[in-house]
């Protein structure tokens, strides 16, 4: 029996019962003011056919019904006893206890065909969703209730039956059960997960929550959307980027290593002409090698596969080996580059080094792209209780205030001039934040930018 039907049958009972115990209440009230005991039977008997038998019926038909048996079966007892017949003001009286139970029923009718409309529309939607719904027992695991997307995948025969026996094909509750997650001081919150139903081998997207049953008793309610096609392309789009990194990462090397060749006058002695040529088109496939570095990382991030290897390892000398990489560079451009740290500090922090160096590499590279040449960029190692504190300022442009709160937004630039692809602070404040520190920025427009970030200090025991 599905629920609509349940909701049907129930809902006959409840006017047959109401009708029932209006008809006994008018009847206790004749009783002691009209037949004698020996009329009881004779009374009864056909209010309680007639109301059973209205209750099969909509609410109309039990309203009339009932009542006119009500009045039927009252003269009938009387009339044994012409001594007793009522007066004319007794049978107003009568009158209007009969309208009021017909208002009392249609009312109740009314009330009862609105419910059952209202119920309807709910059932309808719940029914024609493409996502799957059901609802069961936090306790025994039993399925109170299905919509027609789970009735379709699993069968019809699902209600009163063990969720994980029906929906996941195990033998015993989920490990994997949420019911932890939506019950107690969760109550009421959704929580939102995603998994690979091992019965269909689909992957969906689930939305469970604790609502309240008829009953009164919590139970769990869960929206499952299948995102199986999702999955595919997400999968698909993970071997086109795997194919674009090799692909455009392989001939930048490669051309690298032959500017590199024709720098180092293997290939011919060049002219100093043609030396700053080849180091232009060097520089320029160093940048394009970072943007697709940093896309391939944003990419990870979204992906939601990034992970982190937290070790020690000491940050001091990460920092001074970046700012020695790039000193070839401020150099050209008249840019003087500081590195300033205590003498006796233990620089080692506990994070992942690779993703660090990113960090530390993206914010050097931000900071010399925005300071104008006789300009300076001063990277400063603090330490703190618990974290060190790295600073990277520059003496550039700066950043409007308004615009301070979106910097770290991928894909946001300053203004449409800006440089660059608007991913790399972006990736950097994953970074951080992924490996237990926090990062923020202080800029005055025209004056320059300072870029501060802390990583946890590495605890030796």
């Amino acid at each position: 029996m599905n629920l609509i039907e349940t909701l049907n049958k129930r809902s006959r009972a409840f006017l047959t019962a109401s009708g029932f115990a209006l008809l006994v209440l008018i009847w206790v009230i004749d009783y002691w003011t009209g037949p004698e005991f020996s009329s009881l039977l004779l009374y009864l008997v056909p209010v309680i056919f007639v109301t059973w038998f209205a209750g099969r019926w909509p609410g109309i038909l039990l309203s009339v019904a009932s009542s006119a048996a009500w009045l039927l079966t009252d003269a009938i007892a009387r009339y044994p006893y012409p001594h007793m017949l009522i007066p004319l003001w007794s049978m107003v009286e009568k009158l209007g206890i009969f309208l009021i139970v017909v208002y009392i029923l249609l009312k109740l009718s009314r009330q009862h065909k609105a419910l059952e409309f209202e119920r309807g529309q709910f059932l309808s939607i719940l029914d024609t969703t493409d996502d799957l719904i059901y609802i069961s027992n936090p306790e025994s695991y039993e399925v109170l209730y299905v919509n027609n997307a789970i009735t379709n995948l699993f069968g019809s025969d699902i209600v009163g039956k063990k969720c994980y026996e029906i929906l996941q094909g195990m033998e015993m509750p989920c490990d994997f059960c949420t019911n932890k997650y939506i019950f107690g001081e969760n109550t009421g919150k959704p929580y939102v997960w995603e998994y690979q139903n091992k019965s269909n081998q689909r992957w969906y997207r689930c939305i469970d929550r604790a609502i309240k049953w008829p009953d009164g008793k919590w139970v769990r309610y869960e929206t499952a959307v299948d995102i199986t096609e999702s999955k595919k392309m997400e999968s698909e789009r993970k071997n086109i980027l795997s194919m674009f990194a090799h692909d455009m990462k392989n001939p930048i090397i490669i051309s690298e290593g032959f500017l590199s060749r024709l720098l180092s006058n293997k290939a011919g002695v060049l002219t100093e002409k043609q030396a700053d040529y080849v180091g232009l088109v060097w520089g320029q496939l160093s940048k394009l090698e970072r943007f697709i570095s940093n896309f391939l990382e944003f990419s990870r991030i979204k992906s939601k596969e990034y992970k982190t290897d937290p070790l020690p390892f000491n940050i001091e000398a990460a920092i001074k080996e970046h700012v020695e990489a790039v000193r070839i560079e401020t150099e050209k451009k008249n840019i003087k580059v500081i590195f300033e740290a205590p003498e006796d500090i233990i620089a080692v922090v506990n994070a992942d080094a690779i993703q660090i160096e990113r960090a530390i590499a993206n914010l050097l590279d931000n900071a010399i792209k925005y300071t104008d040449p006789g300009g300076t960029v001063t990277v400063n190692l603090g330490d703190g209780d618990k974290d060190m504190l790295i600073q990277i300022t520059d003496t550039g442009i700066g950043i409007p205030d308004k615009l301070v709160q979106h910097i770290f937004d991928a894909f946001y630039r300053v203004s449409r001039d800006s440089r660059g692809s608007g991913l790399g602070l972006s990736i950097v404040k994953t970074i951080v934040e992924s490996n237990g520190g926090k990062i923020w920025v202080e800029s005055i427009h025209g004056k320059g930018s300072t870029f501060k970030f802390t990583l946890p200090k590495y605890q030796n025991g």
